[in-house]
């Protein structure tokens, strides 16, 4: 009598556990919407995606680094070869590196996208050539590419084409873009650049930046319409 009670009683915890087990959807488990817009890495993807406008880009976490060489903040002291930068409390910044899975055209390059992860906020994109070992996992997936050397540059793109290009990016990302507009100065040497910088902001006393000690916004297009960016803004907010 005991072991058939004892038999009953493993089936019933069996079908239980097995009841658990199916409305979890096997071993898969089942995030809600409100969890999957906290994942800090969902965030950061969703604005890449944004600020480029592919809702399906491929992304890859890489790695958290200092964001450089676009920002640095910390007491500068000169020194008979230069300087040197003491970094300081609360302004050594980190960002998240992801990169692209796609590459650029036929080029053995491709994105590299910063975050802070503060605010979720890119802070640069940079092209970046593939390493050896890379240019043969592609080849292995039946993707080739082409080196630098392999072709010759194009020639520098016109001024508006460049300049469509790069204002769609800025349209995208920053909130107040229609404010200031007119105030990203213009110029040119292989790339196409416009830079908008907040010189109005002052950091603590002590404090200096590097390469800027305020907030700039900039973005360059190259011949290949490809683009370089850096947005500092949310890294002086502290």
């Amino acid at each position: 009598m005991k072991t058939k009670i004892i038999v009953a009683l493993l089936v019933l915890v069996g079908l239980g556990a097995g009841l658990v087990w199916w409305k979890q959807g096997g071993e898969t488990p089942i995030f809600s919407p409100a969890e999957q817009e906290t994942d800090p890495v969902s965030q950061d993807m969703a604005a890449i995606r944004q600020f480029m406008a592919e809702p399906n880009l491929e992304l890859s976490f890489v790695r958290t680094d200092l964001p450089m060489p676009y920002f640095r903040v910390g007491k500068v002291t000169k020194t008979a070869g230069g300087e040197n930068m003491e970094a300081v409390e609360d302004w050594t910044h980190k960002v998240n590196v992801y990169h692209q899975k796609e590459l650029l055209g036929n080029q053995c390059a491709t994105y590299e996208y910063h975050v802070d992860p503060r605010s979720h906020s890119v802070t640069a994109v940079v092209t970046i050539s593939l390493k050896p070992k890379e240019i043969e996992e592609y080849k292995a997936e039946g993707v080739e590419c082409e080196t630098e050397t392999d072709h010759d540059v194009p020639e520098l793109s016109a001024k508006a084409d460049a300049e469509s290009i790069a204002m769609e990016y800025l349209k995208r990302v920053l909130p107040n873009f229609d404010q200031i507009k007119d105030e990203f100065a213009y110029s040119h040497d292989k790339m196409h650049t416009w830079l908008w910088e907040d010189k109005d902001y002052q950091l603590p006393a002590g404090l200096e930046g590097r390469p800027y000690s305020h907030p700039v916004v900039r973005i360059s297009v190259d011949n290949s319409k490809g683009i370089m960016y850096w947005n500092t803004v949310p890294l002086f907010e502290n």
